[in-house]
């Protein structure tokens, strides 16, 4: 950049949306981190998911805060503060500890070389050997032990440099640099090597290039371009494939997700986010990857951090999977809690049944009393057979009865008020889209089970 032009770039904040893409995978929402920030840093420790630092936006400074995350319990719990606050740090996982590396403390571009680790066993934090290239908007990846930091810029300039930090001595290595000058990119690690992709230099060039470095070799070499050109995005690595998430490509955010098949060598679009996210993080637990806060504008003094988060299934690749009686079970969207569905699988008929708990489309009078529940209460039920991973079902209400009694009568009008299918990504997320036809409302819920229990049942009824 000169970092000024990069700075221009921060001035303003639209939204933008890219074109058609291919579909695949899954995004559902989880519960929200309890401090709302961007330009956070996130890192997973035996499978729980840590959210350090970032800011609460506009011009605010770093913060010290770190939640963790258990994926199991879908559930948020406050840890032993950073000692150093600060927004747009990176983070590598080493033994077991997360090394929070770099980053500034708010707009005055001032860049830190701070590295402090912070250990779940003993929730506790510890200073480390300082970088030497105090920087910010720059990005690591660890491959054997190694946290290897890459470009980024310190205000004035923008970096190639890679300085390799090994925590086993407490000692910085200046490495191989890339090719490009970059900051506000991707980095992460597959199969002992680093992709780096995207990024920026000013306000004029954004980067869909893709560079590959080999810590064995200390060398670089050229991938395949990214369909889309952007920055700050979020990089990742799961099943033998590079994600590269989110971001801008001007002003703007996006939810365009693209993932790199390392077996193939090539790009596809996949799945985008429910939410379009720049400055944020991502973190990988239990084989989905997490998106974590951020700001749906990049620059300018309205952007603000988020609280949201959401989780990527890839698509099953099993030709045997299907809805079977392990999806029996109360699902939910994280974002509605208090509202959910009741599903039961009936194999030996091929046929769904849902009861549907929710509220009405307004609330009722303060004045307005119910004898048993809450006046504002509904629910419906659905059911309809199923094929595959979908099914297909008739919303049904039920009305003119009384609590736990024969009569009158309750009516069920046999024609349904709508409909309603549930399509399945796999054995722990699904798309519900209904429509009531009686009262013109459409829509999609994003759907995850409320407990993980019959997960293993699911899976085991779909294996060969």
């Amino acid at each position: 950049m000169k970092y000024r032009s990069l700075i221009m770039l921060m001035a303003f904040g639209i939204l933008l949306s890219p074109g058609a893409r291919a579909q695949g995978g899954t995004w559902l929402p989880v519960e929200p981190m309890p401090t709302a920030r961007e330009s956070v840093a996130a890192c997973t420790v035996d499978e729980k998911i840590y959210a350090i630092g970032g800011f609460p936006g506009r011009s605010a400074r770093g913060i010290k805060t770190n939640e963790r995350y258990d994926p199991a319990k879908n559930s948020w719990t406050q840890m032993t503060s950073m000692p150093t606050g600060r927004r747009m740090p990176v983070t590598g996982v080493v033994d077991g500890k997360c090394y929070v590396i770099g980053g500034r403390i708010d707009d005055g571009g001032t860049p830190l070389d701070n590295v402090e680790a912070y250990d779940p066993k003993t929730d506790s934090w510890t200073t480390h050997a300082p970088m030497p290239t105090a920087r910010f908007a720059h990005a690591a990846a660890v491959v054997d032990g190694i946290i290897y930091v890459i470009g980024g810029t310190d205000g004035g300039r923008v970096f190639r440099l890679v300085e390799a930090y090994n925590p086993a001595t407490g000692s910085w290595t200046t490495r191989t640099p890339m090719s490009t000058d970059r900051a506000l990119h991707g980095a992460t690690a597959a199969n002992g090597k680093i992709y780096v992709m995207g990024g920026a230099f000013d306000m004029f060039t954004t980067y869909a290039s893709m560079e590959i470095y080999d810590p064995v070799s200390n060398s670089w070499s050229a991938g395949p371009d990214m369909p889309l050109g952007k920055f700050s995005l979020s990089a990742a690595t799961l099943d033998n494939r590079i994600y590269a998430i989110g971001g801008t490509y001007s002003l703007g955010s996006l939810d365009h997700v693209a993932a790199f098949d390392l077996a193939s060598g090539t790009w596809a679009e996949v799945a985008p986010m429910n939410t379009r996210r720049v400055r944020f993080a991502s973190a990988v637990a239990g084989d989905e990857i997490y998106a974590i806060g951020g700001s749906a504008v990049f620059g300018g003094q309205n952007h603000v951090g988020m609280q949201l988060v959401e989780r990527y299934n890839p698509v099953s690749e099993s030709d045997n999977f299907g809805i079977n009686a392990g999806m029996s079970d109360a699902w939910f969207n994280p974002l509605t809690n208090g509202q959910g569905f009741l599903i039961s699988v009936f194999p030996q008929i091929g046929q769904m049944f849902v009861a549907w708990f929710t509220y009405d489309i307004e609330r009722p009078a303060d004045d307005l009393e119910a004898v048993i529940g809450e006046p504002g209460h509904r629910w419906l039920t659905a059911q309809g057979p199923y094929e595959g991973d979908t099914a297909e079902l008739t919303i049904y209400q039920s009305v003119g009865g009384v609590f736990d009694a024969a009569t009158p009568a309750p009516i069920t009008d046999p024609a349904g008020e709508g409909t309603m299918t549930i399509e399945f990504a796999d054995c722990d997320t699904a798309l519900l889209s209904y429509e009531l036809t009686s009262l013109g409302l459409t829509g999609e819920i994003p759907i995850q089970r409320i407990v993980k229990d019959n997960v293993q049942l699911c899976e085991t009824l779909i294996s060969p």
